[in-house]
């Protein structure tokens, strides 16, 4: 697994999204009361939405793209609330405070989530135990 921008980049390669501003960000944090890791902002804003090794999917919050992450986290949400995902979150499914916000993916079923309890500067991907 990709844990850090360095290893994103030996993994991908030289990055070309490259994208710099900070507003789908500051939108994503908005709506869902979240600041997203610190590390997985620089790996999607250096490569955009991409599918790693045809397992992991990444996405970009910017506006202009066919997906956007915040239109998987809303659709996501509403599936994993309707669900009882117990055994696969380490919270309940949401955007208040004690909930998670599903935000990466893998065909494993594996999910890595953000939530407000969660400190932005912590890497975004810890495995759930």
């Amino acid at each position: 697994m990709v844990a850090t921008p360095s290893e994103a980049e030996v993994l991908l390669g030289e990055p070309r999204f490259n994208w710099s501003d900070a507003a789908p960000w500051a939108e994503m944090k908005r709506e869902f009361g979240i600041e997203f890791p610190a590390d997985f902002r620089e790996i999607v804003n250096a490569y955009g939405s991409i599918q790693i090794n045809g397992q992991l999917s990444l996405e970009h919050p910017a506006g202009h793209l066919l997906h956007t992450l915040a239109e998987t986290v809303r659709g996501d949400l509403e599936v994993w609330r309707g669900k009882d995902m117990a055994g696969f979150l380490p919270d309940p499914a949401g955007a208040n405070p004690g909930e998670s916000v599903p935000v990466v993916s893998a065909t494993t079923e594996d999910v890595t989530v953000c939530s407000r309890d969660r400190a932005p500067d912590r890497p975004f991907y810890e495995p759930l135990s």
